[in-house]
């Protein structure tokens, strides 16, 4: 009898412990409460299980509105977690490499997700993996339907662009525009002063930054959105027949420009080249002191 009773208590431990493992392999719908708290549309992509095993479902992409929340759910997700990945522009969230990586289409579609190496169609990127909040909401199969929740905020990114973010332009879709971002390289072997000047609609340009560049160096001087999407790259006291024109500069009070008698009192020649930015290209690199 002693012995009857270990078998049904053991018996009766196994089914326990099924019934406890059963609702995170059984099927569920699982809401995406996911809040675009920017001023320009982001897209949500999500990989997520649908069997008992490892293998994840990719769906891309959910479009959300600045200042709303995303408004859909997934059918049939198994485990206790959903990976999301949010981009906009160059802009991404997480902003850094994330708690998994993986391929993913530009494209709207379904498919099995896959890691590295990516097709040439994909691209790898970090996901979130957020895990899933059970709500008293019945769904499908009796189960509560699940939830996972993430506000997507500017000083979430680095802070550059944490700057940047809050006044970025919109394009055609209402997704922020590409970061134009200007690398600058000199194959002279001394400092180079370095004047970044942005095109203006009016056909004037602005000073957006010095710098001093040294010799055989590279960096990225300029990092922004400029009006026309070209920049001014200005080399304090260097004039070549490769630039594309001259200019005179006021000299700063901390600086030591060299003065020059082609300008006022005041005044450093530069010269200069024009860069323009082409269509949804990001990053560009230009050399000076050649």
């Amino acid at each position: 009898m002693r012995c009857l009773s270990i078998v049904r208590a053991l018996a009766a431990a196994a089914l326990l412990a099924l019934g406890a493992a059963t609702p995170a392999l059984a099927q569920r719908t699982v809401m995406l409460d996911v809040c675009n708290d920017t001023g320009f549309s982001v897209a949500t992509a999500a990989a997520y299980r649908t069997g008992p095993g490892e293998n994840r479902t990719m769906r891309t992409w959910f479009l959300i509105e600045p200042g709303a929340c995303l408004e859909g759910g997934l059918n049939g997700v198994t485990g206790d977690d959903i990976d999301l990945h949010v981009m906009s522009g160059v802009w991404t969230w997480p902003s850094g490499a994330g708690d998994r990586t993986w391929c993913v289409s530009p494209d709207g579609s379904i498919s099995m997700a896959s890691g590295e190496p990516c097709s040439d169609r994909q691209a790898a990127r970090g996901f979130h993996t957020t895990p899933i909040e059970i709500t008293g909401q019945p769904g499908p199969g009796g189960l509560n339907v699940g939830r996972v929740s993430w506000r997507i905020r500017c000083r979430d990114l680095g802070a550059a662009d944490a700057a940047l973010c809050p006044g970025a332009p919109v394009d055609a879709q209402g997704m922020a525009r590409p970061v134009r971002t200007l690398e600058i390289c000199s194959t002279g072997r001394t400092d180079r002063p370095i004047v970044i000047l942005e095109a203006l609609a009016s056909g004037d340009f602005a000073i957006d930054g010095q710098h001093v560049l040294p010799g055989g160096t590279c960096g990225d001087l300029y990092r922004g959105f400029p009006e026309t999407d070209e920049v001014m790259v200005a080399e304090i006291g260097v004039v070549t027949v490769s630039q594309d024109g001259q200019l005179c500069l006021p000299i700063p009070a901390d600086s030591d420009w060299p003065a020059s008698r082609h300008c006022a009192e005041g005044e450093a020649i530069a010269g200069y080249r024009i860069h323009a930015f082409a269509p949804n290209v990001s990053r560009s690199t230009i050399y000076v002191s050649q």
